[in-house]
């Protein structure tokens, strides 16, 4: 059907949105929302995806998706990758597989698997891959990015430069993710810190 996969995507970036949102941008909802059936969860007026997000399908979604994406948007869906990529290495996925922007959610989620496994050298290199990417293809890194590398850094040297990457990816979080991993390191380190 379509606009699925449009609605899909949106939800996938913004987390949740109001049912006024959704019905601005899918003017045509009743149909949508009986074809993403469970996969949708409706709490009062709000709409979000009762499934997790993971690299499995949002990295497709992305992958067609993105060049089309406001300026804006844009952001918010790297850190939504980076994002997947965690939560994909947490479950314990496959590899995502793929050119451009995919391979910086691989690195991610190659270092999310070492930084799960308390390999923080392992993680920092494949971190440092990702951003790597990110640069070279001019983008920003994302809060989530530098959240996940806040942790690494961390684990690799307490006490060092982990906790002022935290406060740099607190600063960009756009995603409640983002600000957890992040205060996280922060909270970690106490206010005497």
């Amino acid at each position: 059907m379509e606009g699925v996969e449009e609605f899909r995507f949106f939800l996938a970036l913004h987390g949740e949105a109001s049912r006024e949102r959704v019905r601005a941008l899918f003017p045509v909802l009743v149909p949508l929302l009986r074809a993403l059936g469970e996969e949708l969860a409706v709490q009062g007026e709000t709409f979000r995806l009762a499934r997790p997000l993971r690299l499995s399908w949002f990295a497709p979604l992305f992958r067609e998706r993105y060049p089309s994406l406001p300026e804006g948007e844009r952001a918010l869906a790297l850190e939504r990758l980076v994002e997947a990529a965690f939560a994909s290495a947490e479950a314990g996925e496959p590899l995502v597989d793929g050119e451009g922007l995919l391979r910086v959610a691989r690195a991610f989620q190659e270092g999310s698997q070492a930084l799960l496994k308390g390999e923080a050298r392992a993680a920092l290199h494949r971190y440092g891959e990702g951003l790597g990417l990110l640069e070279k293809a001019g983008l920003p890194f994302p809060g989530s990015a530098l959240a996940l590398l806040a942790l690494a850094q961390e684990a690799f040297r307490p006490g060092g430069k982990g906790r002022e990457t935290a406060k740099k990816a607190l600063a960009r979080a756009q995603t409640p993710f983002a600000k957890e991993m992040a205060a996280q390191l922060l909270k970690a380190e106490g206010p005497s810190a």
